[in-house]
């Protein structure tokens, strides 16, 4: 058992039972019509926590009843090394998608690096996640939802953050 675990896990169930309590009043869908599209603004945030929740029980499950390896994820240089290839790209990822390339843009080109440099998939499936990917995005938040998400410096009316 990991007591950091633990503790991580049951930190950020409380935050989850924070916005499940803020965002309750939006959970179901609202049957009044007066929302667009029939869902109310706490809908996505109280789900998200909601499952978040459920994910991080399972967590503390199997780090309860699995037994864990006596060697942490960071017993040599390459567990760092590891961990910054997956951050690095995120913070990259997150300046430009604020500052030039809007989330679609950004959401594609990060796809494409993970499937292609970390993943080493073939080209033309890092072609089809980089595009399917941001496509559907887009047609769930600003088509379905109506929820318009940062744009490049390419789109004339450009959303501010």
């Amino acid at each position: 058992m990991r007591p950091y675990q633990l503790a991580t896990a049951a930190i950020l169930i409380l935050i989850a039972a924070v916005a499940m309590f803020d965002t309750r009043g939006g959970a179901l869908p609202d049957t009044s019509g007066s929302a667009p599209g029939g869902l109310r603004g706490g809908w996505y945030p109280f789900w998200s926590a909601a499952l978040a929740t459920v994910g991080l029980l399972v967590v503390i499950y199997r780090t309860m009843v699995v037994p864990q390896p006596a060697v942490g994820v960071f017993k040599d240089r390459q567990g760092v090394i590891d961990v910054l290839r997956l951050m690095v790209p995120i913070v990259v990822l997150v300046v430009l998608m604020d500052r030039a390339l809007g989330f679609y843009i950004a959401g594609a080109l990060y796809l494409a690096f993970f499937a292609r440099f970390i993943g080493q998939y073939r080209w033309i499936w890092v072609a089809a996640t980089a595009i399917l990917i941001p496509l559907t995005l887009f047609f769930v938040f600003e088509q379905g939802f109506r929820v318009p998400l940062p744009k490049s410096i390419f789109y004339g009316d450009q959303f501010p953050l």
